[in-house]
């Protein structure tokens, strides 16, 4: 376990490592057992996976970058190999909804397939790089193709069903509840891919996490600041220590506040 920093997943970061860098720079392409790997799903076929000898061009986006435009055609989905994204719909007055925050092995696009063009924009919000699918080479019928396709459907099939999860973050609770799930979402997320659940670093900025959970920058800044108060997290700017996890975990229950405190037994005191 490690702590999350952006400047382990921004390519050519000022505190990357050069191994890292060179690592980056020279990997231009990956094969169809590394696309598993990097969505983790288990596959016991490595051998055979191998033996294909498809190659996905990599496709590299700066901080600010958009990946795709709403109403672009669409003509391939995006798998995160590192960086951070965010996933937007706007309105005709230009209006921002935030949808998601890709990471590392999150498939980017696939509104696409159902009218041939992309659903959303997605922005780098880091440098970042990811894995491009012609979607029409999924389609045809060879071997390796079909194993790939059922992959990606796989990983789509995660996504949608993990969605719903950020649905139930703009459910009618308190905002410093929201915000609590937000981060105790985001802080298992980093966990899965091997990092500390117990320090992060936010790429997105407070507007960002507002226009996700439906709440203003103030009120995004000031339920932190709660938190902070209460002794369940501290924050240093995009920095967040998580201090109390399992504090911040009952958040995901629909109980009312103190009854999860007596249910758990945590003497802490109402967040009014």
């Amino acid at each position: 376990m490690h702590t999350l920093k952006l400047a382990e997943v921004s390519i050519g970061s000022r505190n990357g490592s050069a191994q890292s860098r060179l690592l980056r720079q020279t990997k231009l392409f990956s094969s169809i057992w590394d696309i598993s790997e990097l969505l983790q799903l288990n596959c016991s076929e490595k051998q055979e996976m191998n033996q294909h000898n498809l190659q996905f061009h990599h496709r590299r986006a700066k901080a600010g970058e958009p990946i795709y435009r709403l109403g672009q055609l669409f003509e391939s989905l995006y798998i995160v190999r590192f960086g951070f994204l965010k996933v937007v719909l706007r309105n005709a007055e230009g209006d921002e909804r935030v949808l998601s925050f890709p990471m590392k092995g999150n498939v980017l696009g696939f509104e696409g397939i159902y009218c041939n063009q992309y659903g959303t924009e997605a922005i780098a919000l880091t440098d970042c790089e990811l894995v491009v699918i012609p979607f029409k080479q999924l389609l045809t019928r060879d071997d390796a193709c079909r194993e790939l396709e059922q992959m990606i459907y796989v990983a789509i099939s995660r996504e949608l069903t993990e969605g719903y999860a950020g649905v139930s973050l703009s459910s009618p609770l308190k905002s410093e509840a929201r915000v609590a799930r937000f981060l105790d979402e985001l802080v298992k997320r980093y966990a899965a891919l091997g990092y500390s659940s117990k320090e992060i670093s936010l790429p997105m900025t407070r507007r960002d996490i507002g226009c996700y959970l439906g709440l203003t920058l103030e009120t995004v800044s000031r339920s932190l600041s709660t938190l902070a108060t209460k002794g369940m997290i501290s924050v240093h700017r995009e920095k967040i220590h998580i201090l109390e996890p399992k504090f911040l975990h009952l958040f995901h229950s629909s109980l009312p506040y103190h009854q999860l405190i007596a249910k758990d037994h945590i003497e802490r005191p109402l967040i009014n």
